[in-house]
């Protein structure tokens, strides 16, 4: 049985204002790492809900610059959340996105007898595909593919479509002459350990292939 890491707890309050134009709705989700808030934002005549996610600590090089730099890699392509800015707020550093949700986890967990119908799995199967292939065109390997990263979008326009979303775990892989570098040692597990590969059970640094094996087994 997996162990869930311990859940970041932020001082943060509903309605408190974050610069100049959010306000907090909600908290819609913790982690190891980091708090999720649903945000008003108003500036002039646009009003809009957008997401924030905090990081305690001032730190230049953290789990959430590390998603910032993704975003912004990813910036325009089909299955990502939009970046917008990026800020300090008391002792926490914060990134604006676009807001997503719910999880496909959320989306299971909502109907009996919590499955999906084989059009709904193929549909997730491909966009998941695509996602991923996006991400490594890019040069980065995610090393936290599960099931509660991948979410919906809940706009008009984004309503059926699936985001790969998290990537405080993502490293940009090493390439020469086209060909990935596997690295010269091991290093520390990364991800979920329910959904992980085998090479991340074993410690080794992940590259494409194992990406794609943890997760192509019923779970």
């Amino acid at each position: 049985m997996d162990v869930p890491p311990p859940v970041v707890t932020v001082q943060l309050s509903v309605g408190e204002r974050i610069g100049q134009h959010y306000i907090l709705i909600s908290q819609i989700g913790a982690g190891a790492f980091g708090a999720i808030f649903s945000v008003k934002y108003e500036h002039r005549d646009v009003k809009k809900k957008l997401a924030v996610k905090f990081e305690e600590g001032l730190r230049p090089f953290t789990f959430l610059h590390n998603e910032m730099v993704v975003l912004k890699s990813l910036a325009g392509i089909r299955h990502f959340a939009k970046y917008y800015q990026q800020g300090v707020h008391k002792n926490y550093r914060y990134i604006v996105m676009e807001l997503l949700g719910p999880s496909m986890i959320e989306v299971v967990n909502r109907q009996k007898p919590y499955k999906f119908t084989l059009s709904q799995a193929l549909k997730f199967g491909i966009q998941g595909i695509e996602s991923l292939a996006s991400i490594h065109d890019q040069g980065f390997v995610h090393r936290d593919i599960k099931p509660g990263n991948f979410v919906i979008g809940n706009t008009v326009e984004t309503s059926g479509i699936f985001y790969l979303i998290d990537f405080g775990l993502c490293k940009r892989l090493q390439v020469k002459d086209g060909v990935v570098i596997k690295p010269p040692q091991n290093g520390n597990f990364r991800g979920t350990m329910r959904y992980a590969s085998i090479q991340a059970h074993n410690k080794e640094e992940l590259v494409i292939k194992a990406t794609i094996r943890g997760n192509g087994r019923k779970t």
